[in-house]
This record gives structure tokens, sequence and C-alpha cells, in this order.
């Protein structure tokens, strides 16, 4: 019997790869995949901070926080004075008929045309660099006042004077 077993072949297994195929994935012990946190960058970046807070720190007391002795006063108290508030320059204009207008700058006078209108208000400015002496400076507000009946042209050449004199604050009240 023992020839017989050898000599009949032995229970093969099959040789076709397809039937007897094992994926990769199963031939590899994989386990399931770990997630790691890489702290070395986050190590380094948490370094670079500490050292720009510690160099850019000022351990060093403020200039304003450094106290001064300053002179005591020996002379009275001066007495604050509130300002006064500014009147403005008013120019009132005045209907003469159909092409004219009177024109007049707070009751102080009138004048014939614009150009004299215009004089007038360089005369009452204070500019030094122009050589000007007069009691208003020129952001002191200028109001133009015009009658109802007063062509509109006329208002405009009033502004145009006031701007001319270098007042930079302009207005125009309402017309009566």
């Amino acid at each position: 019997m023992s020839e017989s077993n050898e000599t009949q072949p032995a229970a093969s297994k099959p040789t076709d790869e397809a039937v007897d195929h094992t994926t990769a994935r199963s031939r590899r012990d994989i386990g399931p995949t770990k997630i790691q946190l890489n702290f070395t960058s986050m190590i380094d970046v948490i370094f670079l901070l500490l050292i720009y807070f510690v160099i850019t720190a000022s351990f060093v007391q403020d200039e304003g926080v450094l106290t001064a002795n300053l002179p005591k006063g020996t002379g009275q108290p001066t007495t604050k004075v509130p300002p006064k508030p500014k009147r403005p320059i008013k120019i009132v204009l005045a209907s003469t008929g159909l092409h004219g207008a009177r024109l007049s700058i707070d009751s102080i006078g009138g004048y014939a045309t614009f150009t004299e209108l215009s004089d007038q208000l360089i005369q009452m400015q204070y500019d030094p660099s122009r050589g000007l002496t007069g009691p208003y400076k020129p952001d002191h507000p200028v109001v133009i006042k015009p009658d109802g009946n007063v062509r509109w042209q006329h208002v405009v050449n009033a502004f145009n004077s006031a701007v001319r004199a270098r007042y930079s604050t302009v207005a125009f009240a309402q017309a009566e």
C-alpha cells in the first residue's frame, strides 16, 4: 500500500491564481491609521513668539509717568474771561429798482459798487502777512442778507466780493 500511495499523485492545489487570489490588503496586517501631531514646529513657533515678546518688551518707565518739579507761581491767579461769540459781518442787500441794489455792511455805510464793498471788507481784515490791521480775521463769519426783491446776480456778486477779500466762512441768510 505504501507503493500505491507513492505512485498516486498527491492532491494538488489548483494552479489557477485567479481562483486562489488574496488581495494585498488581506496579505498585509495593517491596523487602523494612527494620526499623530507634529509638535516640533508648534514648539518652534512658541519659542519664536516668546523671543519676540521678550525683545520688544519695554521695562523702562515711560516719559509721561516721570514726575516733574515745576516752579510754583507766586503771582495772583488770572481771571478767565469767557470768549465773546463771534458776531458775523452782515452784508445787507436791498433792491433799488429793477437792476440796482443798495449795499451796506452792518449799517456802517452804503457802497455803490461791489468793488467798493470788497475794498471795505479787505480794510476790515486782520492779516499781518498782508499788512492788514483790521479787527476781523480771515476765518471770521460773513453773512449775506438779501432783501426779498434783490436779483440773484447781486447776491452772487456780494459773495464774490467776500471771497475776493479772502474771507473763508461766507454764508447766506434767509431773504426777508
